[in-house]
């Protein structure tokens, strides 16, 4: 009875064939299945070769002793394990944290989950976790045997994903997660995720076998040679099967696409074609709401406060984004209009924007609510919120957050309400709906080079002080947004920090190749300029017409506002100094250490780094020095003089002896001091927002005039850092470390043609000698 009652309808109608595969779907199963099995029989085949060798050692070894003979079958049998070894492993599929939880303690949950996958046709989870993420997931142990045998599921339920979704929208969502399983190409999917493990565990783990071969390969010249021998043969058959492997992944990812897309039909089929829409548009914000709490948590906890329940924070948040957007809307789908076709209304724009990040490998949004709606589905959605499966909400909401605080020192913290703790965020005077978003996440003064620019920006003030923030406004920001976002991914993309799902890249409705990337990012860039200019222009006329409306006022108002913007200027630059030579020390730091080992050139570069970020550091804080803070601000850090309570970067000077302990220590020094520096800017935005506000009032009468407080100063000289004069970091190794990690077409060839040709000859070399 509370079974039925809680799992909601499917559609009334589904055609037969909905879910069935397509011929490019099959196609694509076909040549994965075709490349994994190459790839299998060929690891086999080389660790059977091995093998041979050693037998042929020992058999010859049994007829007459031979020291080299020995030490050719000692090394092969050697590098027999080492192919074995991987083969036989198996990777646990992990704790996902959170809490485990059994049909005990939540019946009501695990008959949904139940029901689900025997609608679906997939096997019922073995094991359900709740975890407070945004997020739902399949995860299993894997092993040689899971070739032939599937391997038991494990279900992870995030209950930030609980906490946004309705009933009918999870049940969407964990339909699309059993879809992969429902799937007659699941077999695919588990060769790949084993020889996954097999390639990983061989190309990355180093285990007690490379510690051998490297203790003896420190030994004396007369036997090191034998464990530098046995390395080079080890990195040439790692080098030999991460090359074929990727060969093979390039089938596997164009059949990803289609399993995606399939495993959204397979939800579509018991929930219509509106339910997952719905929750892929709702889970872009719930990211974001998370997120927001989590940060607000830690806030708090520097506070010495605690929230009992992050998901009631994540729920206010999403409340407080509209209000500080002034848009209803947001997080919630668009609903269709009045006598649209539901099969035509759609969600999402054709744009390029990532989807939410349970979902950063799959399709674009708009792709996949096409592929939902080719064959319309029609179902209501059961709103009822997704909660109503739980057995004691509450409680699990207050353990998983009590979770999130340190055990040794959360019962130290003072509880706090979460509307109280979320409303300190968003309650600042920058983030009042009427400046409609102007503020939020964005940084004021960065693109002014100096304050004197600021005020010769644009044209003479001449708007009413009330209707510098029209309706326009909160369309050109979210333009700004939107663009921020598609040439972020499209950079991304062309740098190979993301791949494009299925090797398709769409952009604004329209598939686009890698090399047409650049021409693509030259227009949008000049589209983002104009809008730039825009919002600065706008930016400055609202900080100039305050000015001119202060200076009529008198009583020190007009200098009050000057230092505000002087000071807020500085700390916004400065902070983004430390976090550009921040970049640039660990950009460098990994560069050097990609291959696991620094040379004397690598060690000199990084040096020169070090000592180069150590220069600005001094300089950042000989201008922090010489700020001169608000009162309100001393006030608020509790202290009395800045210079003696500002934080310092304070580190000896680096050089070839500690380099390698002052590098992280700089960068976790520099991780402050841009943290605090941009807190303080968030404080002076504040303070700047609400002395405009009184300057507007008393202008028009309604606030009775009052000297203003005492001017702040901004350091006479701090360095400046415009946007687009950051750091070019380095995004390619160089050449021995692409060679070494297959960066780049030619370095993989070379690599393989050089790890071939050991492979061959250690293998021609053994036999003849065994």
């Amino acid at each position: 009875m509370a079974q039925h009652a809680l799992y909601p309808a499917g559609p009334a109608k589904v055609p037969a064939d909905l879910t069935k595969p397509r011929r490019s779907y099959r196609r694509q199963a076909l040549l994965a299945m075709l490349g994994l099995t190459l790839f299998m029989l060929g690891y086999i085949a080389l660790g059977i070769c091995f093998g041979m060798v050693s037998v042929r050692g020992i058999e010859h070894l049994m007829e007459r002793f031979d020291w080299v003979r020995l030490l050719v079958t000692v090394c092969a049998s050697l590098l027999t394990l080492f192919m074995a070894k991987s083969l036989l492993t198996v990777r646990k599929g992990g704790n996902p944290g959170g809490i485990e939880v059994s049909a005990e303690q939540q019946p009501e949950l695990f008959a949904f989950v139940h029901q689900l996958a025997d609608d679906i046709g997939a096997p019922r989870p073995h094991r359900v976790f709740l975890t407070p993420e945004v997020n739902a997931a399949v995860f299993y142990d894997l092993s040689l045997m899971n070739l032939l045998l599937p391997s038991k599921k494990n279900l992870i339920i995030g209950l930030g994903l609980v906490n946004v979704l309705s009933l009918g929208e999870l049940k969407a969502v964990l339909a699309h997660e059993f879809g992969h399983f429902a799937q007659r190409s699941m077999m695919v999917g588990r060769w790949v995720y084993i020889a996954q493990q097999i390639i990983g565990h061989m190309v990355s783990t180093r285990d007690w076998l490379d510690k051998i071969i490297s203790f003896i390969s420190r030994t004396d010249p007369r036997i090191a040679w034998v464990g530098w021998l046995l390395g080079l043969a080890f990195w040439s058959i790692r080098a030999v099967m991460d090359s074929l492997f990727r060969l093979v992944l390039m089938a596997e990812r164009a059949l990803s696409r289609e399993m995606e897309f399939n495993a959204d039909l397979v939800a579509v089929s018991v929930t219509g074609s509106d339910a997952l829409v719905n929750a892929l548009h709702k889970l872009q914000a719930a990211d974001h709401g998370w997120q927001t709490a989590i940060d607000v948590a830690r806030s708090e906890a520097g506070r010495g406060k605690r929230l009992g329940d992050l998901f009631s924070a994540q729920h206010i948040t999403l409340d407080a984004m509209r209000t500080v957007l002034d848009d209803p809307g947001y997080g919630k789908p668009p609903a269709a209009e009045e006598g649209c076709d539901p099969a035509q209304h759609r969600v999402f724009d054709e744009d390029m924007a990532r989807p939410p990040q349970m979902w950063a490998s799959h399709p674009a949004n708009r792709d996949r609510e096409d592929n939902a709606k080719a064959c319309y589905i029609a179902a209501d959605i059961d709103h009822r919120s997704a909660w109503v499966l739980f057995s004691e909400p509450e409680a699990l909401r207050q353990q998983l957050s009590r979770d999130f605080y340190n055990p040794e020192k959360r019962d130290e913290l003072e509880p706090v309400a979460e509307q109280d703790a979320v409303m300190r965020r968003f309650s600042r005077q920058s983030l009042h709906p009427r400046y409609r978003g102007n503020y939020l996440d964005r940084d004021l003064m960065r693109n002014f080079a100096s304050l004197d620019e600021l005020l010769q920006t644009g044209a003479e003030p001449g708007t009413a002080l009330a209707s510098l923030y029209p309706q326009s406004l909160k369309e050109d920001l979210a333009s700004a947004r939107n663009l921020d976002i598609e040439i972020a991914t499209l950079k991304a993309l062309q740098q190979g920090e993301l791949q494009p799902s299925g090797g398709v890249i769409r952009h604004r409705g329209e598939e686009i190749k890698k090399d047409d990337i650049p021409r693509v990012l030259k227009a949008l860039a000049a589209e983002h300029q104009q809008l730039a200019h825009a919002l600065k222009e706008h930016d400055a006329l609202c900080h100039r017409s305050h000015l001119q409306a202060a200076a009529s006022l008198g009583q020190g108002w007009q200098p009050y506002l000057k230092g505000l913007l002087g000071l807020l200027h500085a700390c916004e630059h400065m902070a983004a100094v430390v976090r550009n030579e921040q970049a640039l020390l660990a950009n460098t730091w990994l560069v050097i250490t990609a291959d696991g080992q620094v040379g004397y050139f690598e060690k000199k570069r990084m040096l020169k780094v070090a000592t180069s970020v150590g220069a600005v550091m001094e300089t950042i804080n000989q201008a922090m020095a010489e700020m001169v803070p608000t009162q309100k601000l001393l006030a608020h850090f509790e202290i009395e003089n800045w210079r003696d309570s500002f934080p310092e970067f304070g580190l000896v000077a680096v050089d070839k002896h500690n380099w390698g302990e002052w590098c992280p220590a700089a960068h976790e020094r520099m991780d402050s001091i841009a943290g605090a520096l941009e807190y303080i800017r968030d404080l002076l935005l504040d303070d700047l927002i609400e002395a405009e506000g009184q300057v507007e009032q008393m202008a028009a009468g309604e606030l009775e005039s009052r000297a203003a407080p005492t001017a702040p100063a901004a350091p006479p000289s701090y360095p400046v850092l415009m946007p687009g004069s950051e750091h070019q970091l380095q995004r390619r190794l160089d050449l021995w470390n692409r060679f070494q990690l297959a960066h780049g077409t030619l370095p993989t060839l070379a690599r393989l043609l050089v790890s071939i040709a050991i492979v061959g000859g250690t293998l021609y070399g053994g036999w003849v000698l065994a």
